[in-house]
Protein backbone atom coordinates (compact mmCIF):
# COMPACT_ATOMS: atom_id res chain seq x y z
CA UNK A 1 0.00 0.00 0.00
CA UNK A 2 1.38 3.40 -0.93
CA UNK A 3 1.97 6.09 1.65
CA UNK A 4 -0.67 8.15 -0.13
CA UNK A 5 -3.38 5.53 0.35
CA UNK A 6 -2.52 4.70 3.96
CA UNK A 7 -4.11 7.85 5.50
CA UNK A 8 -7.27 7.22 3.48
CA UNK A 9 -7.43 3.64 4.72
CA UNK A 10 -6.88 4.72 8.32
CA UNK A 11 -9.59 7.34 7.96
CA UNK A 12 -12.01 4.74 6.56
CA UNK A 13 -11.22 2.40 9.46
CA UNK A 14 -11.82 5.19 11.96
CA UNK A 15 -15.13 6.12 10.35
CA UNK A 16 -16.18 2.46 10.38
CA UNK A 17 -15.27 2.11 14.06
CA UNK A 18 -17.27 5.22 14.98
CA UNK A 19 -20.26 3.99 12.97
CA UNK A 20 -20.16 0.60 14.66
CA UNK A 21 -19.88 2.21 18.11
CA UNK A 22 -22.86 4.44 17.34
CA UNK A 23 -24.97 1.48 16.20
CA UNK A 24 -24.14 -0.54 19.32
CA UNK A 25 -24.86 2.38 21.65
CA UNK A 26 -28.15 2.91 19.84
CA UNK A 27 -29.03 -0.79 20.20
CA UNK A 28 -28.21 -0.74 23.91
CA UNK A 29 -30.39 2.34 24.37
CA UNK A 30 -33.23 0.61 22.50
CA UNK A 31 -32.96 -2.36 24.87
CA UNK A 32 -33.11 0.01 27.84
CA UNK A 33 -35.99 2.06 26.51
CA UNK A 34 -37.96 -1.12 25.75
CA UNK A 35 -37.68 -2.29 29.36
CA UNK A 36 -40.84 -0.51 30.43
CA UNK A 37 -42.82 -2.20 27.68
CA UNK A 38 -41.68 -5.71 28.37
CA UNK A 39 -42.62 -6.62 31.92
CA UNK A 40 -45.79 -8.41 30.86
CA UNK A 41 -44.09 -10.19 27.98
CA UNK A 42 -45.54 -10.88 24.54
CA UNK A 43 -48.24 -13.21 23.31
CA UNK A 44 -48.81 -12.54 19.64
CA UNK A 45 -50.98 -15.15 17.96
CA UNK A 46 -50.29 -16.33 14.44
CA UNK A 47 -52.55 -16.17 11.42
CA UNK A 48 -51.37 -19.26 9.53
CA UNK A 49 -50.04 -22.04 11.74
CA UNK A 50 -51.36 -23.11 15.12
CA UNK A 51 -49.02 -26.10 15.05
CA UNK A 52 -45.91 -24.12 16.03
CA UNK A 53 -45.01 -21.60 18.71
CA UNK A 54 -41.88 -19.58 19.41
CA UNK A 55 -40.78 -18.76 22.96
CA UNK A 56 -38.27 -15.92 23.32
CA UNK A 57 -36.00 -15.58 26.38
CA UNK A 58 -34.21 -12.24 26.88
CA UNK A 59 -30.76 -11.57 28.32
CA UNK A 60 -29.49 -9.99 31.52
CA UNK A 61 -30.58 -6.41 32.31
CA UNK A 62 -33.27 -6.47 29.63
CA UNK A 63 -36.95 -7.36 29.40
CA UNK A 64 -39.13 -9.05 26.83
CA UNK A 65 -39.60 -5.61 25.29
CA UNK A 66 -36.20 -5.96 23.59
CA UNK A 67 -37.74 -8.58 21.30
CA UNK A 68 -40.47 -6.35 19.87
CA UNK A 69 -38.97 -6.09 16.34
CA UNK A 70 -38.26 -9.83 16.25
CA UNK A 71 -41.78 -10.64 17.43
CA UNK A 72 -43.22 -8.65 14.55
CA UNK A 73 -40.93 -10.31 12.00
CA UNK A 74 -41.67 -13.88 13.08
CA UNK A 75 -45.37 -13.19 13.36
CA UNK A 76 -45.60 -11.51 9.97
CA UNK A 77 -43.31 -13.82 8.01
CA UNK A 78 -44.28 -17.18 9.50
CA UNK A 79 -47.72 -16.46 10.90
CA UNK A 80 -47.06 -18.42 14.08
CA UNK A 81 -47.63 -17.75 17.77
CA UNK A 82 -44.79 -15.89 19.50
CA UNK A 83 -44.52 -15.73 23.30
CA UNK A 84 -42.07 -14.20 25.76
CA UNK A 85 -41.77 -13.32 29.43
CA UNK A 86 -39.59 -11.17 31.68
CA UNK A 87 -37.47 -12.36 34.58
CA UNK A 88 -35.71 -10.25 37.19
CA UNK A 89 -31.96 -9.52 37.07
CA UNK A 90 -29.92 -12.03 39.06
CA UNK A 91 -32.10 -15.01 38.11
CA UNK A 92 -30.21 -18.30 37.86
CA UNK A 93 -30.37 -20.72 34.94
CA UNK A 94 -32.69 -22.89 37.02
CA UNK A 95 -34.95 -19.92 37.80
CA UNK A 96 -35.25 -19.02 34.13
CA UNK A 97 -35.74 -22.66 33.14
CA UNK A 98 -38.67 -22.79 35.58
CA UNK A 99 -40.20 -19.75 33.87
CA UNK A 100 -39.70 -21.34 30.44
CA UNK A 101 -41.43 -24.51 31.58
CA UNK A 102 -44.34 -22.61 33.12
CA UNK A 103 -44.94 -20.72 29.89
CA UNK A 104 -44.54 -23.77 27.64
CA UNK A 105 -46.89 -25.84 29.82
CA UNK A 106 -49.66 -23.31 29.16
CA UNK A 107 -49.38 -23.74 25.38
CA UNK A 108 -51.96 -26.42 24.58
CA UNK A 109 -52.27 -26.16 20.79
CA UNK A 110 -48.71 -26.25 19.36
CA UNK A 111 -47.16 -29.53 18.34
CA UNK A 112 -43.72 -27.95 17.90
CA UNK A 113 -42.08 -25.35 20.15
CA UNK A 114 -39.00 -23.34 19.18
CA UNK A 115 -36.90 -21.78 22.00
CA UNK A 116 -34.81 -18.70 21.16
CA UNK A 117 -32.68 -16.88 23.72
CA UNK A 118 -30.39 -13.85 23.68
CA UNK A 119 -27.23 -13.94 25.82
CA UNK A 120 -28.18 -15.44 29.21
CA UNK A 121 -31.54 -16.45 27.73
CA UNK A 122 -29.83 -18.71 25.20
CA UNK A 123 -27.92 -20.47 27.98
CA UNK A 124 -31.15 -20.96 29.92
CA UNK A 125 -32.90 -22.45 26.89
CA UNK A 126 -30.18 -25.11 26.53
CA UNK A 127 -30.12 -25.69 30.29
CA UNK A 128 -33.86 -26.33 30.15
CA UNK A 129 -33.62 -29.03 27.46
CA UNK A 130 -30.38 -30.60 28.67
CA UNK A 131 -30.61 -30.51 32.46
CA UNK A 132 -34.28 -30.25 33.38
CA UNK A 133 -37.44 -32.27 32.92
CA UNK A 134 -38.79 -30.43 29.91
CA UNK A 135 -41.60 -30.40 27.40
CA UNK A 136 -40.87 -32.93 24.64
CA UNK A 137 -42.51 -30.68 22.04
CA UNK A 138 -39.38 -28.50 21.98
CA UNK A 139 -37.87 -29.24 18.56
CA UNK A 140 -34.96 -26.79 18.57
CA UNK A 141 -33.09 -24.12 20.49
CA UNK A 142 -31.36 -21.06 19.05
CA UNK A 143 -28.96 -18.85 20.98
CA UNK A 144 -28.01 -15.28 20.10
CA UNK A 145 -24.65 -14.09 21.47
CA UNK A 146 -24.83 -16.55 24.38
CA UNK A 147 -21.51 -17.14 26.21
CA UNK A 148 -21.43 -20.94 26.37
CA UNK A 149 -17.68 -20.87 26.81
CA UNK A 150 -17.60 -18.11 29.38
CA UNK A 151 -15.57 -14.93 29.48
CA UNK A 152 -11.78 -14.89 29.55
CA UNK A 153 -11.62 -12.00 32.01
CA UNK A 154 -14.28 -13.42 34.36
CA UNK A 155 -11.68 -14.33 36.96
CA UNK A 156 -10.74 -10.66 37.28
CA UNK A 157 -14.31 -9.61 38.07
CA UNK A 158 -15.22 -9.44 41.80
CA UNK A 159 -17.13 -12.52 42.93
CA UNK A 160 -20.17 -10.54 44.08
CA UNK A 161 -20.56 -9.11 40.57
CA UNK A 162 -19.60 -12.30 38.75
CA UNK A 163 -22.20 -14.37 40.60
CA UNK A 164 -24.87 -11.82 39.67
CA UNK A 165 -23.93 -11.54 36.00
CA UNK A 166 -22.58 -14.97 34.99
CA UNK A 167 -23.80 -18.51 35.66
CA UNK A 168 -21.31 -20.63 37.64
CA UNK A 169 -18.47 -21.97 35.52
CA UNK A 170 -19.48 -25.51 36.48
CA UNK A 171 -22.86 -25.00 34.79
CA UNK A 172 -21.30 -23.61 31.62
CA UNK A 173 -18.84 -26.49 31.53
CA UNK A 174 -21.68 -28.97 31.90
CA UNK A 175 -23.69 -27.36 29.10
CA UNK A 176 -20.72 -27.70 26.75
CA UNK A 177 -19.64 -31.17 27.86
CA UNK A 178 -23.14 -32.67 27.69
CA UNK A 179 -24.19 -30.95 24.45
CA UNK A 180 -23.19 -33.81 22.12
CA UNK A 181 -25.44 -36.22 23.99
CA UNK A 182 -28.51 -33.99 23.65
CA UNK A 183 -28.06 -32.38 20.23
CA UNK A 184 -29.45 -35.34 18.24
CA UNK A 185 -32.67 -35.01 20.25
CA UNK A 186 -32.92 -31.18 20.39
CA UNK A 187 -30.79 -29.49 17.71
CA UNK A 188 -29.24 -26.09 18.29
CA UNK A 189 -28.01 -23.11 16.28
CA UNK A 190 -25.53 -20.62 17.75
CA UNK A 191 -25.79 -17.11 16.29
CA UNK A 192 -22.65 -15.12 17.05
CA UNK A 193 -21.81 -11.42 16.73
CA UNK A 194 -18.58 -10.74 14.86
CA UNK A 195 -17.83 -7.68 17.00
CA UNK A 196 -19.31 -8.76 20.30
CA UNK A 197 -17.66 -6.42 22.78
CA UNK A 198 -18.70 -8.53 25.78
CA UNK A 199 -18.24 -12.12 24.63
CA UNK A 200 -15.92 -12.72 21.65
CA UNK A 201 -17.63 -14.65 18.87
CA UNK A 202 -16.10 -18.06 19.51
CA UNK A 203 -17.21 -17.91 23.15
CA UNK A 204 -20.82 -17.87 21.92
CA UNK A 205 -20.51 -21.18 20.11
CA UNK A 206 -21.99 -24.40 21.45
CA UNK A 207 -19.52 -27.11 20.36
CA UNK A 208 -21.00 -29.72 18.06
CA UNK A 209 -23.83 -27.46 16.87
CA UNK A 210 -23.90 -25.35 13.69
CA UNK A 211 -23.25 -21.64 14.03
CA UNK A 212 -23.88 -18.45 12.10
CA UNK A 213 -21.89 -15.21 12.31
CA UNK A 214 -23.57 -11.82 12.04
CA UNK A 215 -20.97 -9.45 10.66
CA UNK A 216 -20.32 -5.90 11.79
CA UNK A 217 -22.56 -6.03 14.85
CA UNK A 218 -22.13 -6.29 18.60
CA UNK A 219 -23.79 -7.96 21.57
CA UNK A 220 -27.02 -5.95 21.72
CA UNK A 221 -26.93 -4.96 18.08
CA UNK A 222 -27.77 -8.53 17.13
CA UNK A 223 -31.33 -8.07 18.36
CA UNK A 224 -32.04 -5.40 15.75
CA UNK A 225 -29.96 -6.79 12.91
CA UNK A 226 -32.17 -7.45 9.88
CA UNK A 227 -30.10 -10.46 8.88
CA UNK A 228 -30.77 -12.08 12.27
CA UNK A 229 -34.50 -11.91 11.65
CA UNK A 230 -34.07 -13.56 8.25
CA UNK A 231 -31.87 -16.32 9.68
CA UNK A 232 -34.28 -17.11 12.51
CA UNK A 233 -37.33 -17.16 10.25
CA UNK A 234 -35.62 -19.58 7.85
CA UNK A 235 -34.30 -21.79 10.64
CA UNK A 236 -37.74 -22.11 12.25
CA UNK A 237 -39.39 -22.72 8.87
CA UNK A 238 -37.13 -25.76 8.33
CA UNK A 239 -39.10 -27.57 11.05
CA UNK A 240 -42.51 -26.57 9.74
CA UNK A 241 -44.46 -28.53 7.08
CA UNK A 242 -44.91 -26.53 3.88
CA UNK A 243 -48.68 -26.43 4.31
CA UNK A 244 -48.24 -24.68 7.68
CA UNK A 245 -46.26 -21.75 6.25
CA UNK A 246 -49.31 -20.05 4.82
CA UNK A 247 -47.90 -19.70 1.29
Amino acid sequence: MSRLNRPLRNRALAVGAVAFFAREVSATLRVGLAAGLGWRGHARLGTHSREDAVVLVHGLMATAGAFSPLVRTLHNELGIDVHSFTYVPGSSLDDIADRIHTLVARLDEPRRIHLIGHSLGGLAARWYVQERVHDRRVVQTISIASPFQGLEVAEYIPEVIRSFVFPPKAQLDRLVQEAARHLPRVPHLSVMAEKDQIFPGHHAMLPGAPSYVLHDTGHNGTLFHGRLHDVLAKEIARYMPVEELGG
